[in-house]
């Protein structure tokens, strides 16, 4: 990760640097930076795999706010100061990316300011600040219980500071954390205590009690502040046209907002043809229950997870015998039941160890059962979302080619600069999980299977309609309810979902990265094809995509390119 480089004469000049202190470099303002970074954020910093505060829980209150302002703005200064002459081209690339990311942050700081507005914020840094030292084995269930009781006494403080800050909260955003808070403390009186059933110290265990009580009471508080001012909240979620427009910048998007729009528009118009088509193939006298049909082919509830086990071999198999990507480590996910404490919030997810972490280095993708106490009735209908094929597409996006390989890269570049590994891009992440649910079908996979096709275009929608609904909350204003029916009308999303995935983009414009960067990625690949001809190579093309990192797109356009 870290690298020696010499001080050239002319640098060493043009800063004032002397023979016995070095002229700052890009690799030491950014590793001063991250490690400033990391003792500030104390709970990112466990996410990240870095544990020497684990012990800590962020400081949320205004002094702490104006010093990351001074912190991201000192840093950013010293950035830009940097004579990109002096540097490599992937370092005049780590550059960019980092400045990108630095205005990332002093937008929030400054403009949008979540953490003025967002009480969510807050219900979501307590609970991951706990979860993290609950799922990761990067210690004993002894030390890491100590650290959660640490943690858990904090809440108060930093709940008061919360309350200190919020202003100007849109009924929304109050609605989603009052929503939250219900899971918080559940997960607090309950399944924290059972994730350290095994611990038998009385003394631990006494001090759990206790500082659960303090968090839960805290949560409380926090609780009754909302409900209190949730009549009177005047709040907006619109971002405005500005402020999205920087945004966007953040992930090097250079199309205006009335470009993406066009984009998603036409996406959703291909999306749903195919959809309505694929759909009159598998019931031709009953189109609109396609998806039911689907859904009836479902695995038992004793046999989810090994389902999904031999499609994750399959997948392997698939992607090896027909040359998708070069898979670097014969590693594979532990595909397990979610944890009884995540269920609430997690139906299927893959949890990768953070860039930095160096003892509880395992992925897990996770499935969430049917909840054994619902009745036979309820169970069978939440097992029709677990349908064969939809279940492929979710293992296809989370596993494999997806979100593990992506984790498997970081792990066979040690090499990559700490902004690389520090730093992922929305519309790489997520841009490429959600463009290898469509190339796994377009190479072969299912053969050709409308039942497989139909749940991918059904995932495919609900990322069209997100693109859609970001664009027209945020810049043309919409209401909430208007980009409810959009979901709901135009993208085949049931009604209980579209009002969740409308109101989600209230919170998280940038979930119109799945789409937008799935179509980065499909126009990359076509430029590439036209550049190389007969020399292009499918799999070629996935290795040095993937071996640049997670940075913006563009970035990784530029190096396979050379642009």
């Amino acid at each position: 990760m870290k690298r020696i480089l010499m001080c050239l004469a002319l640098t060493c000049i043009a800063t004032g640097a002397t023979a016995t202190e070095p002229a700052p470099n890009l690799t030491s303002i950014s590793e001063s930076f991250f490690k400033q970074a990391f003792k500030a954020d104390p709970s990112w910093a466990t996410s990240m795999g870095i544990h020497d505060y684990d012990d800590q829980l962020d400081r949320v209150d205004h002094a702490a706010h104006a010093a990351a302002v001074a912190r991201l703005e000192a840093t950013l200064a010293k950035v830009d100061a940097l004579d990109p002459a002096y540097l490599t081209p992937i370092e005049r690339d780590d550059r960019e990316i980092f400045t990108a990311w630095l205005r990332g942050q002093l937008l929030e700081e400054k403009i949008i300011q979540m953490w003025q507005r967002n009480p969510d914020n807050y219900v979501g840094l307590g609970l991951s600040a706990v979860n993290s030292l609950v799922t990761r084995s990067f210690a004993p269930l002894e030390t890491r219980l100590a650290l959660v009781i640490a943690r858990e006494r904090q809440f108060p403080r930093m709940l008061k500071e919360a309350k200190a800050n919020l202003r100007d909260m849109p009924p929304v955003y109050i609605d989603v954390a009052l929503e939250d808070l219900v899971g918080a403390k559940s997960f607090l009186k309950d399944n924290v205590p059972d994730a350290f059933a095994a611990v038998a110290d009385p003394k631990l265990r006494a001090e759990l009690a206790s500082s659960t009580k303090q968090s839960v009471a805290a949560l409380d508080d926090f609780e009754a502040f909302l409900t209190a001012h949730k009549a009177g909240a005047t709040g907006h979620f619109k971002l405005g046209r500005d402020a999205f427009i920087s945004l966007l910048q953040v992930d090097l998007i250079t199309n205006s907002p009335e470009e993406l729009l066009a984009l998603g528009e036409a996406q959703l118009a291909r999306d749903r043809a195919a959809f309505d088509e694929t759909s009159k193939q598998i019931d031709p006298d009953h189109p609109e229950k396609a998806l039911d049909d689907i859904g009836s082919d479902h695995p038992s509830a004793k046999d989810l997870i090994p389902t999904a086990r031999d499609q994750l071999a399959g997948l392997r198999k698939f992607i090896e015998d027909h040359r998708i990507i070069t898979l670097p480590f014969p590693l594979m996910p532990k595909v397990e039941e979610t944890p009884a404490f995540q269920r609430a919030v997690v139906f299927g997810e893959l949890d990768w160890p953070g860039p930095f972490e160096t003892k509880a280095t395992e992925s897990y993708y996770y499935i969430t059962p049917p909840d054994e106490k619902d009745t036979p009735e309820a169970q069978e209908k939440f097992l029709t979302l677990w349908s064969h094929a939809l279940l492929q597409n979710l293992s296809v996006h989370e596993a494999l080619p997806g979100h593990f390989v992506q984790g498997l890269y970081l792990k066979a570049h040690p090499e990559w600069s700490i902004i690389r590994k520090a730093i992922s891009s929305y519309t790489a992440t997520e841009g490429w999980a959600h463009y290898t649910e469509q190339m796994m079908l377009d190479e072969g996979l299912s053969a050709g299977e409308p039942k497989a096709k139909l749940a991918q275009l059904s995932d495919a929608l609900l990322r069209d309609c997100r693109l859609v609904d970001s664009i027209k909350l945020h810049v043309e204003g919409i209401t909430l309810e208007e980009a409810t029916q959009i979901m709901r009308d135009r993208c085949a999303i049931p009604d209980s979902e579209a009002f969740k995935e409308a109101r989600r983009g209230t919170l998280d414009p940038g979930y119109l990265s799945y789409t937008f960067g799935k179509l980065e990625i499909l126009a990359l690949r076509e430029d590439v094809k036209r550049k190389e001809g007969s020399d292009f190579s499918l799999q070629r093309f996935h290795d040095r995509f993937q071996s640049a990192g997670l940075v913006p797109v563009p970035i990784i356009r530029r190096e396979i390119l050379g642009d």
